[in-house]
């Protein structure tokens, strides 16, 4: 098969990233700049196709791109193309995106969910390479998931599957963005840490952290890497929880690895053993020891990967259908 090229791009609450990829994984430029914070679906759509026309230029390859596939922090209906639901740009509920952005940059658009786009990722060219059925959890902001079951994506009747944040595990617990609560992106993103250190400075526990306005999960984390207590603790609930939530599936989809990527991750080495026993205490017992818990390997790329694996399929695949 040909090399073929596409464009990927990748949209957060914060920023907006772009890429010319090829088909072989190759990245031939790369373009990011912050998310539009006016509130109005115009600017952020403006954004994207600006984004996308200079990547393309910068690309210096001829012609236009096959496709173009784009990771969205949102609930998406793939088959749609629509943002059904999106909590960091609430301006793009149900809009269909994908067919405004192809109209503007005349290319076939396709839409997908940023933690199933780094799912698809990882699999392609990251940690879950080769393996038929894994999990994918994405600790940042909020807590998001996506599934690979027997080699393909699992996106759901809806395109929704893969909602890992926004499993309950406390039922009367911290009212989560959703709607509900006691999710477990309550307890184990970024967000959560600081608001759990938090909460135990506010019980008078003695801690190296200094709250202010710009306290963070990293400034947790570094006091954990110095032994702080508060900072170990609030850890250790991290951990606990998010094995919890991984014991079920384990129970459920009985996968062979479980990747964990996001900027959480970067702790570790202070939850992933409270992760691994909260996990044996309450999965079956051969399902539980059998399965790898492993660290993503891509990065922030993975989402960005995953949209331009996407996108490729989305040409190759019916063109490969109709050779048949």
């Amino acid at each position: 098969m040909a090399n073929v090229y596409v464009l990927a791009g990748d949209v957060g609450g914060t920023n907006l990233r772009m890429a010319a990829v090829s088909s072989d994984g190759s990245m031939l430029c790369q373009v990011s700049e912050p998310t539009p914070k006016t509130g109005a679906a115009d600017d952020v759509i403006d954004a994207i196709s600006r984004v996308a026309e200079s990547c393309i230029a910068e690309s210096r390859i001829d012609g236009r791109p096959a496709a173009f596939g784009l990771a969205l922090a949102a609930l998406v209906s793939v088959c749609e193309g629509r943002a059904l639901s999106s909590p960091n740009l609430p301006e793009l509920n149900g809009l269909f995106l994908a067919a405004k952005l192809s109209e503007r940059l005349n290319l076939p658009v396709v839409l997908e969910n940023d933690a199933t786009a780094a799912a698809i990722g990882e699999h392609w060219l990251g940690s879950s390479k080769g393996v038929e059925s894994s999990v994918f959890v994405t600790l940042g902001t909020g807590v998001g998931g996506g599934l690979i079951l027997d080699g393909r994506v699992y996106r759901g009747v809806d395109g929704t599957a893969g909602e890992i944040g926004h499993i309950c595990v406390e039922p009367d617990g911290v009212r989560c963005g959703c709607g509900s609560h006691g999710c477990v992106e309550q307890y184990s993103s970024a967000t959560a840490i600081v608001r759990m250190a938090r909460e135990q400075l506010e019980q008078g526990l003695a801690s190296r952290l200094k709250v202010d306005e710009a306290f963070t999960s990293k400034d947790v984390y570094d006091a954990a890497a110095k032994g702080d207590a508060v900072s170990l603790e609030t850890f250790r609930q991290m951990g606990r929880y998010l094995g919890i939530v991984l014991a079920g599936l384990v129970n459920v989809l009985n996968p062979e690895l479980i990747v964990i990527g996001g900027g959480a991750a970067a702790g570790w080495d202070f939850f992933i053993e409270h992760l691994r026993s909260e996990l044996l205490a309450r999965a079956f017992r051969h399902p539980a020891t059998r399965v790898r818990i492993v660290r993503a390997s891509l990065g922030e790329t993975a989402g960005i990967l995953g949209a331009a694996r996407v996108a490729i399929d989305s040409v190759t695949e019916p063109a490969r259908r109709s050779a048949m």
